[in-house]
């Protein structure tokens, strides 16, 4: 099972962590309470600031948008 869950949605997604239960509904491509770091070739990892739990996603579960802040 996945600490981070990324749920897209019609005007953005939601990201919760399982682990503290930290959340966000991002309504542009910058984060509060995650991080988008270093991305590979096809994919980037998104860290939770509360519990520093991070996972790595497949690029095609965020748009464009989140990938040009996350370079």
């Amino acid at each position: 099972m996945r600490d981070i869950i990324i749920i897209n949605k019609v005007n953005g997604l939601d990201v919760i962590c399982r682990h503290c239960g930290n959340s966000e509904s991002p309504k542009n491509p910058f984060f509060n309470r995650f991080r988008l770091e270093g991305t590979g070739k096809n994919s980037v990892t998104i860290r939770c600031l509360n519990c520093q739990t991070a996972v790595e996603t497949p690029m095609n579960e965020l748009s464009s948008l989140y990938y040009h802040y996350a370079c």
